[in-house]
């Protein structure tokens, strides 16, 4: 099947490959949910003089303000206006005739412009003032018709509620639906695109959320693992953290390519210790890591990372370490992992923190149901790719809801468990450490004691005598 490729980052994965040529599609959406943008992006990549793209224009969007809309966009190219891409505006015919009789008027420009791209801007309007659905329904047949002789690729865009996308009569005549929405959390918009049909071809399901720029739209695919599990062989090599004393504990380090989950009270040192883990592999091992941070950001890591003999930014020069950091509230699950993925292949990333998963845990209350698929594909694909990964989470949590959802915790999808605490040892507040769990591997049960200094690092030390509970911070000496 041929295609036609959009222009829209990521739209073509969506679809399947690109809008299939010589198709018919309805774009429909709130006001303001970026449809015009997307495919006025569309033309302007797609459009040259030997293959002419058709704009027509409607009450609703007026053609001298259209261009104004569309020039603020970088794809804008007025070079193309005129001999690529021409405008027509419909508003003096809708306001004098109805809906029936302006798709004749459609008819006949298409047959005069003989466009391979159609573009009606708005459609809703024709579909609003037209007398009856039967009466629109066989007009859209004739249009149709004429499409079909000049081979012409058709994007019909409207403000069509979710309901009347699939209920109008242009939808039976559609090859593909496409619907655009916007819902604000908060003070932050959140734009979400879904495809709800596209005759003869596959695509990617679900709502894929995406953002409007100077450059335009750019898609964040749902991410998601693949239908079917991706063989791999698990391997055997040990994956030191460097840290003195942790890696005894674990009888060597972490098995390659798992996950660690590192859970502690607020300040007991999980950043410090995911810190170590992703820097000393990069001097010591000379692999290259990932830092993703939503709380640290660039200057306090780097400040940190300083006071404990590391120079961040040579290690960036040398290509062993990148760090990225999105504020927590304008967080996108889809948009993180899409940019993620793609750091880390840039770089050839063997270990990846992120810190913390308590911060995509608050996100993914706006998207139910999002966090543990979220989770549990973002860490299959740091398995099947060979990516020792370490998390981060506040202890609090863990035994909270925050952690679960439909009783499945973060934590039973982790394959090492490592837990930090305050204690009370006599009069004294340290620090203690444990391996809860390694998945596939033996290891201590010890509890030891945990002292970080600067610019030493951390180090476990000895076993601290007593009594030590999870949910018990006091210990007798």
């Amino acid at each position: 099947m041929d295609r036609i490729e959009t222009g829209v980052p990521n739209l073509d994965l969506v679809l399947g490959g690109g809008i299939p040529k010589n198709s018919t599609f309805l774009l429909g959406g709130v006001p303001g949910s970026g449809k015009t943008v997307l495919v006025n992006q569309v033309a302007y990549h797609y459009a040259t003089p030997q293959r002419r793209a058709l704009i027509l224009t409607t009450v609703s969007e007026p053609m001298a303000r259209f261009i104004r809309f569309v020039q603020q966009f970088s794809f804008f190219d007025v070079e193309k206006v005129g001999t690529a891409i021409l405008y027509e505006d419909l508003g003096p015919a809708l306001l004098d005739r109805n809906g029936e009789t302006v798709l004749h008027v459609v008819q006949e420009l298409i047959m005069r412009h003989q466009p391979t791209l159609l573009i009606v801007d708005s459609f809703k309007a024709i579909h609003d003032l037209s007398e009856s659905k039967a009466a629109l329904r066989r007009a859209l047949y004739r249009m149709a018709a004429s499409l079909a002789t000049i081979e012409c690729t058709a994007l019909l865009v409207g403000e069509y509620a979710r309901k009347e996308l699939t209920a109008a009569p242009e939808s039976t005549i559609v090859d593909g639906i496409v619907e655009l929405s916007t819902r604000h959390v908060g003070p932050y918009p959140h734009r979400r695109l879904q495809v709800h049909k596209l005759r003869g071809s596959d695509y990617l399901a679900g709502e894929h959320s995406y953002r409007i720029d100077a450059d335009g739209i750019h898609l964040f695919p749902r991410f998601i693992t693949p239908s079917s599990p991706v063989p791999y062989i698990p391997a055997r090599e040990r994956v030191p953290t460097g840290i003195v004393g942790l890696d005894e504990l674990l009888h060597g380090g972490l098995l390659r390519g798992t996950t660690a989950l590192v859970v502690g009270d607020p300040g007991v040192g999980k950043t410090v210790t995911a810190l170590h883990f992703v820097l000393n592999g990069a001097v010591q091992a000379e692999e290259p890591g990932v830092y993703i941070s939503f709380q640290e950001d660039p200057n306090a890591f780097r400040r940190m990372a300083h006071n404990f003999g590391f120079d961040v930014e040579a290690l960036r020069a040398q290509r062993l370490f990148e760090m990225l950091y999105t504020s927590p509230v304008e967080l996108d699950m889809d948009e993180q992992a899409l940019h993620t993925i793609t750091v880390v292949q840039r770089l050839g990333a063997r270990r990846v923190v992120v810190d913390s998963i308590d911060d995509l845990s608050l996100y993914a209350e706006h998207e139910r149901g999002r966090y543990f698929e979220y989770m549990y594909s973002l860490i299959q694909w740091f398995k099947h790719n060979g990516v020792t990964t370490m998390l981060t989470a506040h202890m609090g949590q863990m035994f909270g809801t925050s952690l679960m959802l439909t009783s499945r915790g973060i934590s039973s999808i982790a394959d090492a468990l490592l837990v930090l605490r305050y204690v009370q040892v006599s009069a004294k507040i340290r620090r203690a450490l444990t391996v809860l769990s390694v998945k596939g591997s033996s290891h201590s049960t010890e509890v030891r004691e945990y002292v970080i200094r600067e610019p030493e690092g951390p180090v476990v030390k000895g076993p601290l005598t007593g009594s030590f509970s999870l949910l018990d911070t006091s210990a007798e000496e």
